[in-house]
């Protein structure tokens, strides 16, 4: 199966992404150039992620998204 990636945020410069690679079961955060496709190499753990101060106002709304896109999966809704 494919990785599957979903944006969570971000301005002109780069966008911050959660990436999931289900035949693995790994969860990562990533921070790219708009139109730049996933590498490995930039892949951070999401226990990174949130341990991390937030760069700017797109790392935040990428931590908030975040936040809500795992409450509403735990949630059931």
């Amino acid at each position: 199966m494919s990785t599957l990636t979903y944006r969570l945020a971000g301005d002109h410069s780069r966008n911050w992404m959660v990436v999931f690679e289900p035949d693995e079961l790994h969860l990562y955060i990533e921070c790219v150039a708009p139109g730049t496709s996933t590498d490995a190499t930039n892949w951070i753990s999401v226990d990174d992620f949130f341990a991390r101060r937030p760069t700017g106002s797109a790392h935040s709304q990428a931590i908030e998204r975040l936040v809500e896109l795992l409450r509403r999966a735990l949630d059931g809704d």
